[in-house]
């Protein structure tokens, strides 16, 4: 970890824009009670109807300027939905040189997306850093995405648009003071490792 620290602080000192990124998925259950018309010589019955419905997004934080922007994620989280969001970033952002430091998802190493960050691809202008293994809360986006997560947790929405609503106007609406050197505390009780 202290070898991604000290190599997103020379960037920075170089002015580069690096962006710590993760995907996230929502959940939206919606229950609907009915009664049942009584059966012939019965009492009435009860059914509960669950649907699920779920939205994954792609989230980078800018350690330059505290916001994140995110980018919804089409059916599953795969190589080509990260392509995706990635060169929406780059296009979006004005610095030429941009680094984005990932977790180790298996999709982000797979040669189908590393082959773009070579000079004369489509991702080229982006330097892909990548977290060691079992690391997720050394990545300061997480904790952006945990605390939204945590944030619309106990408001049971009608509809999956405003539960995912809630969830992308919480994280984009504010800047967040989170970067590899300051992190919130972690609970640490339950870790297996000490």
């Amino acid at each position: 970890m202290a070898e991604v620290k000290t190599q997103v602080k020379s960037l920075l000192d170089q002015c580069w824009e690096v962006y710590t990124a993760g995907e996230v998925r929502l959940e939206h259950e919606a229950e609907t009670r009915r009664m049942q018309p009584p059966k012939e010589g019965s009492a009435p019955g009860r059914s509960v109807d669950r649907r699920r419905t779920s939205q994954s997004f792609f989230g980078a934080l800018s350690l330059t300027s505290k916001k994140v922007t995110l980018y919804p994620i089409e059916g599953n989280r795969n190589t080509e939905q990260t392509i995706l969001a990635p060169d929406l970033l780059q296009r979006e952002t004005e610095a030429e040189k941009i680094a984005v430091v990932l977790d180790n998802a298996r999709f982000h190493h797979v040669k189908a997306l590393t082959a773009l960050y070579e000079p004369g691809r489509l991702l080229e202008r982006i330097t892909p850093i990548h977290l060691p293994p079992y690391a997720p809360d050394h990545n300061p986006v997480e904790h952006v995405r945990n605390t939204a997560k945590n944030n619309i947790a106990n408001i049971q929405r009608e509809t999956p648009e405003e539960t995912f609503g809630a969830f992308a106007s919480h994280v984009t609406g504010r800047a967040v003071d989170h970067d590899f050197e300051h992190l919130p505390p972690h609970e640490t009780r339950n870790d297996p490792v000490p």
